[in-house]
């Protein structure tokens, strides 16, 4: 009796187990899952087996690179290095002492993380409560969120994820190595210099240096461009106004994963149970993937073909329109790439948030408002060019497009236009 419930304890255990790392399994990148086969072919095979032809032609990833340029499947790109900060953020994630809700949330508020270390300022905490329920069958409340948010924001380096600089700045001074009074110091005058009731002549020397220890860009180096050479997951090519997706999958191709397979089924150890596992998550994920890319590359097809701005799509609406959950939408797009003819972006970024609009306006994304802006200013006459007010009253007119001059002006910035005055040929 005692050892049946040992067994049904143990294979409980196993079956949360499985079900936690296969949806952890949708996170992962294709540099990640490569990663992991090649763990298994070191775990199951033996050297002789290592030296047939598919193992030596097609997969042994530490000679991934070698692979990867002969199948002219490796790009180089200049990656935003906002991915090099979450990276970070999540390593202390894992390390922190947080169940599993937890950890949820903190992933996906860092994955609304931006590369200067801002929080998304369209990030809902209502999406973060659906896919907890969804994930979980668990109800949490803002509070709940607002402490996950808090633990990341002192991870280091200390003030990200921050809503407004204010909360930055005293974030970073929570985090210097000062005395209590010295920090009291420090927050009162920064808050006097910030309402311009003091200069910073009239601050005394110990505090100005405190002052130089903190950043209006807590993210750092983080923000800095690289090269970096990056394996695309999904392959998108345009014949005769249609696109085509595939998988890249030339890692995992489907001979390969059959005699990996085979092989742990095979194998008398009592260890293969996470293995086949994996398998098995392996299989849902490139599954769920495709899916996702094949609905996402349609329904932003005029995008893609130059015809127009992003439309909105959020994950709720992929899940929705493909029957699968939110989370799993969220979790696919995750570090996946996505090479399309010309060029190479994160999949993530075929989703598109929509513009706060006034109550009179239509709905609009961003990308779809640069998208008009930029026509506009291309089509003004260069010796009189547009004011934001003229750009706004434009909007307006022709797209019913309700915005303020600020909102005009903050995409303008985005999009490296000068303002008007700047832009007259002289």
């Amino acid at each position: 009796m005692k050892q049946n419930l040992i067994q049904q304890q143990k294979l409980s255990l196993n079956v949360t187990t499985s079900l936690g790392n296969q949806i952890k399994l949708l996170s992962l990148s294709g540099f990640e899952i490569s990663t992991r086969l090649n763990e298994l072919i070191n775990d199951y095979f033996d050297e002789e087996d290592k030296k047939v032809a598919h193992f030596r032609n097609e997969y042994l990833l530490d000679r991934y690179k070698n692979i990867l340029y002969q199948g002219d499947i490796l790009n180089s790109v200049s990656e935003e290095t906002d991915s090099d900060l979450q990276k970070k953020l999540l390593e202390q994630l894992e390390l922190s002492s947080l169940d599993e809700i937890q950890i949820l949330v903190g992933q996906f508020l860092i994955d609304s993380v931006e590369q200067n270390g801002r929080l998304d300022p369209e990030l809902n905490f209502q999406d973060i409560k659906r896919i907890v329920f969804e994930d979980f069958q668990v109800t949490i409340t803002d509070e709940f969120i607002e402490e996950i948010l808090v633990l990341i924001q002192n991870f280091d380096p200390p003030g990200c994820a921050y809503r407004d600089i204010n909360e930055s700045l005293n974030i970073q001074i929570e985090n210097l190595e000062i005395t209590s009074e010295e920090r009291e110091e420090l927050k009162a005058n920064l808050n006097k210099l910030l309402q311009e009731k003091t200069e910073i002549k009239k601050i005394s020397e110990n505090t100005r240096n405190n002052l130089k220890k903190l950043s209006l860009n807590p993210a750092g180096g983080f923000g800095e461009t690289k090269q970096n050479y990056v394996r695309p997951d999904i392959l998108a090519i345009n014949d005769s106004n249609t696109w085509h997706v595939s998988l890249n999958d030339g890692y995992m191709s489907k001979e390969l994963l059959t005699v990996i397979k085979n092989k742990i089924n095979s194998s008398k150890s009592e260890n293969t149970y996470d293995s086949k596992s994996f398998l098995k998550g392996l299989e849902r994920r490139q599954q769920t993937l495709l899916v996702v890319s094949e609905f996402l590359i349609e329904a932003q097809k005029n995008f893609l073909d130059g015809k127009s701005g992003k439309i909105a799509i959020s994950n709720k609406y992929v899940a929705e329109k493909l029957n699968i959950s939110e989370s799993t939408v969220s979790r696919i797009v995750r570090n996946k790439y996505l090479q399309l003819p010309n060029k190479l972006i994160l999949l993530k970024d075929l989703l598109e948030r929509k513009v706060n609009k006034d109550k009179e306006g239509v709905d609009v994304t961003s990308d779809e408002l640069k998208f008009l802006l930029k026509k506009l200013v291309e089509s003004e006459d260069k010796s009189n060019p547009f004011s934001d007010e003229y750009l706004k009253i434009e909007l307006k007119k022709n797209f019913k497009i309700s915005l303020s001059r600020r909102t005009i002006a903050k995409y303008r910035l985005d999009l490296n236009i000068p303002a008007s005055r700047e832009r007259i040929d002289k």
